[in-house]
């Protein structure tokens, strides 16, 4: 039995349900353009920032430049409190619409936020081990394997020798990659290829429904992204993986198919690619080698994140005729994740009213690569994502969004 047979096995996580919003809101945000075609984007140039101080009207913030860590500390390193990367959250919060990135809600949330966190986080890391694997991770980490709590440890699985030792051959894969790119202080790239990869090929086994996708070259219709007043600096890349409802299967083909032929066209997530605006994507990832910036993966994916989340709202509002509709009608909460060297941290990105918000780190599903126990609990929070997003987001976007498009008249007419 190799990893991702042995993630089909883990206990089952608490079943998310849609609950009631908490406060109804208002949608502010014109539908106009939301399915228009997208102005061409500026080739990115070789400096980390732009320098923008000349624009005299609102900005929307672009695809021009990437935000990373030791540009600030070089260019700023003698006026620190100028850094881009830490004045872009202050940007981000009186644009239009606001982005609030915080480590905590504050006021009332939505009852789905509550869902999808409890389906996080209730029995994370609990028996995720077979207890076939004790001794060998006794034996290869002995002084780690002492900080394992037993309620790790499963017993309820029966494994023959062989599947144990697939299992382990692909734990220890993993982890020897990540303490080689941790090492040899391999760039972001080798995390994503050799580390992040095989973890999220492994949690989405046994599913056609959701597929891992490279978005690293991707851009996001800019029509979706806030717009600053006056000039600031421009955030570039914006996420490096997500999940997207696949083609291959049947349920989902037909639905894009019916989507096209409906009126709408092809454009359905927040994307420009040819062919991953034509999908439905959920969540995303953005890594950063060992030495990265979190602030700077955080303000990456935070765009990333809300784009989606205004798309999916302005399909919803447009689906609904305008009609006043509750928060849940319009938009299910999302998950997404920096990745930093070995460090894994989750946020839950959801609309409140005209806001989006950003929450995290999720401090009780912290996970790392740093061992066989935090390999294990990485895969865990993996296989719960997909759970929510195959049993929960899938079913309410099918109904509420993509089917009633397939059904709907044509823009131009």
């Amino acid at each position: 039995m190799n990893l991702e047979n042995w993630l089909e096995h883990l206990p089952a996580t608490p079943e998310p349900t849609l609950s009631e919003s908490l406060r109804s809101w208002e949608i502010t945000n014109p539908l106009s353009g939301a399915s228009a075609t997208s102005p061409p984007i500026k080739q990115r140039p070789d400096t980390e920032f732009e320098d923008t101080t000349s624009l005299l009207s609102d900005s929307s913030i672009s695809d021009c430049t990437d935000i990373q860590s030791d540009a600030c500390s070089t260019s700023y390193q003698n006026s620190p409190q100028d850094t881009p990367v830490r004045d872009i959250f202050n940007q981000l919060r009186v644009a239009k619409p606001p982005i609030l990135c915080q480590p905590q809600a504050i006021g009332p949330v939505p009852n789905g936020v509550l869902s999808m966190r409890k389906c996080l986080t209730d029995g994370f890391g609990q028996r995720i081990i077979p207890r076939g694997l004790e001794s060998r991770i006794r034996k290869s980490d002995p002084v780690a394997a002492e900080e394992i709590p037993q309620t790790a440890y499963d017993d309820g699985t029966h494994m023959s020798d062989a599947d144990l030792e697939g299992l382990w051959s692909d734990l220890e894969s993993i982890r020897l990659e990540a303490r080689y790119c941790d090492m040899y202080e391999k760039d972001e790239n080798a995390w994503g290829l050799d580390v992040v990869q095989p973890i999220l090929q492994s949690a989405l086994k046994g599913t056609r429904k959701l597929q891992v996708t490279n978005v690293q070259s991707q851009q996001i219709d800019p029509l979706l992204l806030p717009v600053l007043n006056g000039s600031s600096p421009r955030i570039g890349k914006k996420a490096d993986y997500a999940f997207s409802f696949a083609c291959r299967d049947h349920e989902v083909h037909n639905l894009y198919q019916r989507v096209s032929l409906g009126g709408h066209g092809y454009q359905i997530s927040h994307t420009t690619d040819a062919f991953t605006k034509r999908t439905i994507l959920f969540s995303g990832l953005e890594v950063n080698a060992d030495d990265g910036g979190k602030k700077a993966a955080l303000a990456q994916l935070s765009l990333w994140l809300t784009a989606n989340l205004e798309q999916i709202q302005r399909l919803g509002k447009f689906v609904k005729g305008g009609s006043s509709v509750s928060f849940e009608e319009l938009t299910l909460p999302t998950v997404g994740y920096t990745v930093i060297g070995h460090d894994w941290y989750t946020y839950i990105a959801y609309r409140m009213g005209s806001e989006s918000h950003v929450v995290g780190p999720i401090t009780s599903v912290l996970a790392d690569t740093r061992s066989t126990y935090g390999i294990l609990k990485v895969c865990d929070l993996m296989s719960r994502t997909k759970t929510y997003a195959t049993e929960v987001f899938w079913p309410w976007i099918r109904d509420e969004i993509l089917q009633p498009l397939a059904m709907h008249p044509s823009l131009d007419e």
